[in-house]
């Protein structure tokens, strides 16, 4: 099992991985300090679980945790913070557990089981990619080509489809579509915006310094990118 472990304090990683080992002495456990960096592993090494701080010194580890889906999406998300009031915020996001500081042996062997477990189970489960989404219209269905998905939206506890036509309101999270749409084609530009690479026309200047995406099919303002993302962003369009 691989893992890695993303801190910006070195004590506070030096006493998870001292933990983890005891649940799992074999693990091979990478580490960083920095997102830059933590991205950077993610892209060289497959890995099981990251477990990430909320606070990292600027970054936040909820923004962090979008990248990660999409750079692995399989891989268990597990945050390990100080602060209690991100919980739902970090279940919204699909996370496998979320463990609080100081750090406790029996808590992290729990959450080392259940990644275990989780693992076991994505690795039975057989994804068939038929670039097609079936959607809700309320009195019954209707099937989308992937392709003319120009973005989705969170709105509330649920998310929005946009499309040239039409848009669809369905009862899911944005993690749920990230995942199911994880071959490359879409990226989470920002915590609300999950947008088709395919429909991107411009990245221009957007609020507080910040970029945008103007989006073909799509005659609305432009959707916000987050400053990560928009790193992230750069390189896949640059490589």
């Amino acid at each position: 099992m691989r893992l890695a472990i993303i801190d910006d304090e070195k004590p506070a990683r030096r006493e998870l991985i001292y933990l983890i080992r005891q649940c799992a002495p074999d693990a091979e456990i990478l580490e960083a300090s920095q997102t830059d960096a933590f991205l950077d592993l993610l892209r060289e090494q497959k890995v099981q679980a990251c477990f990430v701080d909320i606070n990292l010194g600027g970054a936040n580890g909820t923004t962090l945790a979008s990248m990660i889906q999409s750079i692995q999406p399989e891989a268990q998300i597990v945050f390990a913070t100080a602060y209690r009031e991100y919980a739902v915020k970090a279940f919204e996001l699909g996370a496998a557990d979320y463990l609080l500081k100081p750090f406790d042996l029996e808590r992290v062997r729990k959450t080392m089981e259940r990644i275990e477990r989780m693992s076991a189970d994505s690795g039975n489960t057989e994804f068939i990619d038929l670039k097609k989404l079936m959607v809700s219209m309320g009195t019954g269905f209707r099937v989308l080509d992937v392709e003319d998905i120009i973005y989705i939206e969170a709105e509330n506890r649920a998310c929005r489809i946009h499309t040239a036509e039409k848009s669809y309101l369905q009862n899911a999270t944005l993690s749920y579509y990230e995942n199911r749409l994880r071959d490359g084609r879409f990226f989470r530009a920002q915590k609300s915006y999950l947008v088709n690479l395919e429909k991107v026309k411009d990245i221009v200047p957007f609020h507080n310094g910040g970029y945008g995406l103007r989006m073909k099919g799509c005659d609305e303002a432009p959707l916000p990118v987050g400053r990560t993302q928009m790193k992230e962003l750069r390189r896949i369009f640059e490589n």
